[in-house]
């Protein structure tokens, strides 16, 4: 555990990583004060998928032109500019609201899209400018831990001040936690690339990120892998989970609980790991939620689908600080936010087609059916990737190129 907080004694990784809590929790308050702000609709339920189809597509469609900014510009600059579109977009949804017209809601929560898809790309990449190599692996695990935190913290905040206030308050807070992110990167020093001559047009940048990440085949597999596991596996499990123990009073909020709790542990043991096969043990530890879909397979009782989701997590984060640790130490400079964006594609492109089929399925199907595919999808994918020559050392690449700071003095 101490690796994980190691990164905290840097004062710039201090200073953005409080700023980005703030930012995810604001992000997190957002989905349930805006549920609760348009439930007096009559087509609520319309109203409602709109609003959380179009941020989830405006996300998707601007991805890949996140990763290229973030691979031309500051990064710091891409992740204030993606701060202030979602700060505007939260702004236009209170003053328009709860009954506005759908075109206008679903505008704003597209452009609140955007603004999430410049984000992951630059903040992913800026990373390795805060802290040194070796720090590089805490500094995730806590990234890892903190997302996980803040959707919980956050939503039960949102709910909490909707509740307590209304749901127009709640979506204030939620803008000054975007103005108090901003301040948090101003001044932050940022290592990049040096910029060639001659520089190519947005879109061939982007084909390039595209031909870099497809010609390395361990790590295209990684990202196809995702693609299925969030498609074929999150996707069932995350509508079985309800259905099987919603009603069974407050379990399906401990399971939630304890799937953080496992991450949180999860992150804390990768942040130490130093093994050269960081590659198997990545992609063996998503094994780890193969006791869940047996659990939700069986209908087991809350209390062992509890403990296999606490299971789940811990397997979750490992796999993530590992992979994204990789990328960072791997990836040369002038390609990271691209390839942070082509990752972030393949994991979200096909999840909203995945929950609208696992639905689906689920009401023909039944859970046992659904989550014992699910299981053979997860074996399936891992199993077919283990022997994919670069991916036991997730290639180690080495073809970084010379950086120079923007400003300030070299990571020590």
């Amino acid at each position: 555990m101490r690796a994980m907080f190691a990164p905290l004694s840097i004062p710039v990784f201090r200073r953005v990583w409080a700023g980005q809590v703030m930012n995810l929790t604001g992000d997190a308050a957002y989905g349930v004060s805006v549920a609760l702000l348009l439930l007096p609709r009559e087509d609520a339920p319309r109203a409602l998928g709109t609003v959380l189809g179009m941020s989830a597509l405006g996300g998707i469609v601007s991805i890949l032109v996140g990763g290229a900014l973030a691979d031309r510009h500051r990064r710091a600059r891409i992740i204030i500019v993606s701060d202030l579109l979602r700060a505007a977009a939260v702004t236009g949804v209170l003053l328009a609201g709860p009954f506005a017209p759908l075109w206008l809601l679903g505008a704003l929560s597209g452009l609140l899209g955007v603004g999430t898809g410049l984000y992951r790309p630059a903040y992913m990449a800026i990373l390795p400018s805060l802290v040194p190599p070796d720090r590089l692996p805490g500094a995730n695990a806590l990234r890892s831990t903190t997302n996980r935190l803040t959707t919980l913290l956050g939503a039960a905040a949102g709910g909490a001040l909707s509740v307590a206030t209304s749901p127009q308050w709640a979506l204030g807070v939620n803008v000054v936690t975007f103005v108090v992110g901003i301040l948090t990167l101003a001044g932050v020093p940022e290592v990049v690339a040096e910029a060639p001559e001659g520089r190519p047009r947005l879109a061939a940048e982007i084909a390039d990120g595209l031909r870099y990440v497809s010609s390395r085949t361990w790590m295209a597999a990684v990202m196809i892998q995702g693609t299925v596991q969030m498609a074929l596996v999150a996707a069932p499990v995350a509508l079985i989970l309800p259905v099987l123990t919603g009603r069974e009073g407050a379990w399906y909020g401990w399971i939630v609980a304890a799937e953080a709790a496992g991450a949180f542990l999860g992150a804390g043991l990768a942040a130490g790991i130093r093994s050269r096969s960081r590659g198997w043990i990545a992609m063996l530890a998503l094994l780890a939620q193969a006791p869940q879909t047996v659990a939700l397979t069986l209908a087991a009782h809350p209390s062992i689908i509890l403990a296999a989701s606490a299971l789940t997590g811990a397997g979750l984060a490992v796999f993530a600080v590992l992979w994204t640790t990789a990328l960072q130490t791997g990836v040369p400079a002038r390609y990271l936010g691209r390839v942070f964006s082509v990752d972030g594609l393949a994991t979200a492109g096909l999840s909203p087609v995945g929950y609208v089929v696992a639905g689906w399925l689920l009401a023909d199907l039944g859970t046992a059916t659904l989550a014992g595919f699910a299981g053979i999808a997860l074996v399936v994918s891992i199993v077919a990737v283990l022997p994919i020559p670069g991916l036991r050392r997730f290639g180690e690449i080495d073809d970084r190129q010379p950086q120079r700071r923007i400003s300030g003095e070299p990571i020590q």
